[in-house]
């Protein structure tokens, strides 16, 4: 054989073994991509499980909120029900913790619902704002010519129909144009002893007030009432039915405590 012909039969061979060995690295290559081991397939199955017991879970929760809009849809049909027969059977509501309610004892009742009937008369107006306990008790003892109107987001209380106007503190300027400046006696017990609650519900009492403010709360917003409302501190102390740990004090932009028997002080 010649020298050129040994070299290109060594190069033929050279290049076909080159060929053949590239062809089963490529081979063996694409055999780990399609292999992988038991560790990492057990690994892909537990990652599945961990999924569906998420899914479970929130499935589940999706569930139970529906479940909760029903009971509540339900409930309002029932109060609604009711209403229409004698919304007074319905003053039994339970205080709302989550909003912030605390109902006042009957002593209180009292002496609140005597003072609204002596400043705003038989045929008055009298604004309850986030006072629906003040406001029950007033529809049991009012003059039949007595105008009340309770401003409150708890909606339980949209069973009053017209007397009941949904209020939220956080827009105190949404409430209606034709109540504005119209009660002899607005009553306050903003639902958070907080200086942006004060401040926002003391905005709606100024629409609202015709004359009287009387104010319902923690003794440590009393220099906040004086500089917004212009009230003092008095000493008739109201009280809550379950006891409430804060100091609780009313204040007021007359003297109110010339009008209340020693007896409720």
């Amino acid at each position: 054989m010649s020298e050129v012909n040994v070299n290109e039969a060594y190069q033929e061979g050279n290049g076909a073994k080159i060929t053949s060995t590239s062809k089963e690295e490529i081979d063996q290559s694409e055999d780990v991509k399609e292999k992988r081991s038991p560790a990492a397939e057990d690994q892909d199955e537990e990652d599945d499980v961990q999924l569906s017991a998420f899914t479970m879970s929130a499935l589940q929760e999706f569930v139970s909120e529906q479940l909760e809009r029903e009971q509540r849809r339900q409930q309002a049909e029932q109060l609604a029900q009711d209403a229409a027969k004698d919304p007074d059977q319905l003053a039994d509501f339970e205080e709302d913790w989550q909003l912030s309610q605390f109902w006042y004892d009957d002593a209180t009742c009292r002496v609140l619902a005597s003072e609204a009937l002596r400043l705003a008369g038989p045929s008055g107006r009298v604004a309850c704002l986030s006072s629906p306990t003040l406001y029950r008790h007033l529809r049991k003892v009012r003059p039949p010519e007595l105008k009340l109107t309770l401003f409150e987001y708890d909606q339980r209380f949209s069973v009053f129909g017209p007397e009941f106007v949904l209020y939220d503190y956080r827009s105190p300027l949404d409430v209606p144009g034709d109540l504005r400046e119209q009660f002899d006696l607005v009553v306050a017990d903003p639902p958070f002893l907080s200086e942006e609650c004060l401040t926002k519900t003391a905005v709606t009492v100024r629409l609202l007030a015709k004359q009287h403010i009387l104010l319902c709360t923690g003794a440590q917003m009393a220099p906040l009432a004086g500089r917004l409302l212009g009230l003092h501190e008095c000493r008739f102390r109201p009280a809550h039915a379950n006891n409430l740990a804060n100091e609780f004090r009313c204040f007021a932009s007359y003297d109110l405590d010339s009008h209340v028997s020693k007896g409720t002080t």
